[in-house]
């Protein structure tokens, strides 16, 4: 079997599984979980052959034993595909519209997050993934807060840029994981106030960040990318020293 192009071959396995569910692992059937007999062969080709980690439904069951890790280049196609399926299982009921998350593409690409995770934009920025070395079952992304983003007027912020965790293994602790390095080390990394933003009708999504201390900055900013259209609700943290 000739692979020229091992991320894209990857990243392009899970899609061909479609949409994933919410449905948890461990109430899944073995082939829910890893995908057709063909396709888990094929991947488990590519991380023999290329050593890229693999993403559900080829990865197996997400436990409580994994831990959070810095991600490495390896990781990039895997952190893709987990984007990509938590899009077209989490966006659904009118959070974003089907038409677009029926065709939505991989976006970025695998080698964006390679590269994210071999050379960061800056020492204050870190790339975190959940799952044991050789899986990913969620990621996030974090760094020094966006000028335009940032509340007016409130100092330096440290922004959870990205945290997706994988349809499959949803609700079994990952996100809080996740959450809690990046809000050590954004601590550590000099940022007294953090910040993120997230889709105004993803109710879901706010109570969890309520929950973990976070609180709307009562900014809304309005997103048009062409294709789509949302609203985002800004969310801050402030240190308990402050």
């Amino acid at each position: 079997m000739v692979i020229a192009d091992p991320a894209a071959e990857l990243v392009q396995l899970v899609r061909r599984q479609g949409d994933p569910t919410s449905v948890p692992a461990v109430e899944a059937t073995a082939d829910h979980r890893l995908g057709p007999a063909a396709d888990r062969r094929a991947a488990l080709l590519i991380r023999r052959r290329f050593g890229l980690s693999l993403p559900p439904p080829f990865a197996g069951a997400a436990d409580a034993e994994m831990a959070v890790r810095v991600a490495i280049a390896l990781d990039g196609p895997a952190i893709a595909a987990v984007k990509w399926r938590a899009f077209g299982a989490n966006y659904r009921g009118g959070i974003l519209p089907d038409v677009f998350l029926d065709g939505r593409a991989v976006v970025p690409p695998a080698s964006f997050w390679a590269g994210r995770a071999m050379v960061p934009p800056s020492r204050r920025h870190r790339l975190f993934v959940w799952g044991r070395p050789g899986t990913v079952f969620g990621y996030l992304d974090c760094g020094p807060a966006q000028l335009d983003d940032a509340a007016p007027g409130a100092g330096e912020a440290g922004e959870v840029y990205e945290l997706y965790v994988d349809p499959s293994a949803q609700g079994r602790g990952g996100g809080s994981l996740l959450l809690s390095e990046a809000q050590d080390w954004l601590a550590q990394a000099g940022f007294s106030r953090q910040e993120l933003s997230v889709l105004a009708l993803n109710l879901g999504a706010q109570a969890f960040y309520r929950h973990h201390g976070w609180a709307p900055t009562g900014v809304v900013t309005h997103v048009d990318l062409g294709t789509v259209a949302f609203d985002e609700v800004r969310f801050q943290r402030v240190s308990q020293s402050e």
